[in-house]
């Protein structure tokens, strides 16, 4: 986390609602690991909150007077060249769930919050945050073992590893020919080479944080919430929990093999 202690996170929220604010105050409070940094209804109230006290988690509302959650973030990112915060956007209108996805936000949550959804984002944070992290690299950019190479017709992509959340192969309804895609945390949908298979996309990711889940799915394990024996299946964190991947027999017993500790 940033230069708070490491057990607490640290937040502010931006909501022009002074009820909406309240209403998540009361919930933020009742959790321990929380401190409230501050609370902004302006973006330029919310700019200079997050410029003093540089905080782990920003609770965001979309609509706003004068600027956008959106275009916030844009500003701010003019201004740090390294932000290290997470952003949840609050909103009352679902409407913008795929422009919160390509802004990389780490959830996203309809108003009014319900306190469950609130705590199960708060641990997912937490989870996250408790992973082994790579060391920061200087404007070098990131070292070779933090990338991926993804093989698509147009050439070599390279990717940090930590954007990808699955790889899936999808066969096509006119041609026997089979096509893997990689989806990206910012829901950008890469498609690969035809000749690839599951073998030579999990020998480039590097077993470390990528499991198969079957001859046709790969995903990163950072991004699983759930393995569900019953239906084998795979429940990922939200924003990608719309479509839980199948898990074949075999590669369910590896899976209860390698983490089950029953």
């Amino acid at each position: 986390m940033n230069k708070h202690s490491a057990s607490l996170i640290s937040v502010v929220i931006i909501d022009d609602d002074k009820s909406a604010i309240f209403a998540l105050q009361n919930f933020l409070e009742l959790m321990p690991e929380v401190v409230i940094r501050g609370t902004a209804t302006t973006s330029q109230k919310a700019i200079r909150l997050i410029k003093e006290f540089e905080p782990d988690l920003i609770f965001l509302d979309i609509e706003m007077p004068g600027k956008t959650g959106f275009e916030l973030l844009k500003e701010l990112g003019k201004d740090l060249s390294r932000p290290n915060y997470k952003v949840i956007f609050h909103t009352a209108y679902d409407k913008y769930t795929i422009e919160a996805l390509r802004e990389s936000a780490f959830d996203f949550l309809l108003k009014p919050v319900k306190e469950p959804e609130l705590k199960e984002a708060i641990q997912r944070f937490l989870k996250q945050q408790s992973l082994p992290q790579e060391p920061q690299k200087e404007a070098s950019g990131l070292t070779l073992t933090q990338m991926v190479t993804l093989p698509t017709n147009r050439g070599l992509q390279f990717i940090p590893k930590a954007d990808l959340v699955y790889a899936e192969c999808q066969k096509s309804a006119f041609s026997l020919r089979s096509t893997w895609t990689v989806v990206l945390n910012n829901n950008q949908v890469i498609k690969l080479r035809p000749n690839c298979n599951a073998a030579s996309i999990l020998k480039h990711l590097g077993p470390e944080f990528f499991i198969p889940l079957s001859q046709s799915a790969i995903v990163n394990i950072s991004y699983v919430s759930m393995v569900e024996y019953k239906t084998q299946s795979c429940y990922l964190f939200p924003p990608f929990d719309q479509k839980p991947l199948k898990i074949s027999r075999q590669y369910l017993a590896r899976l209860k093999e390698r983490f089950d500790v029953i």
